[in-house]
């Protein structure tokens, strides 16, 4: 069995980010929102500027915020 490494980034496209928080509104359990929040992460760390992890957890908050 072979490995293939991915080496694509994720963009900086407003398409990426829209498509992450509805997979993080729309996930099912603490372990898929973890690991939605890591990849928001990093993420931010490869795309200095608003913060998509921030957008995460505000969208989480709904009305709240």
């Amino acid at each position: 069995m072979s490995l293939t490494l991915i080496t694509s980034a994720p963009s900086s496209d407003a398409a990426y980010r829209e498509g992450l928080i509805r997979r993080y509104l729309a996930a099912r359990d603490r372990f898929a929102e973890l690991a939605l929040l890591a990849e928001a992460a990093r993420y931010d760390k490869a795309n200095p500027g608003a913060s998509l992890t921030d957008e995460l957890l505000g969208a989480s908050l709904g009305d709240v915020a």
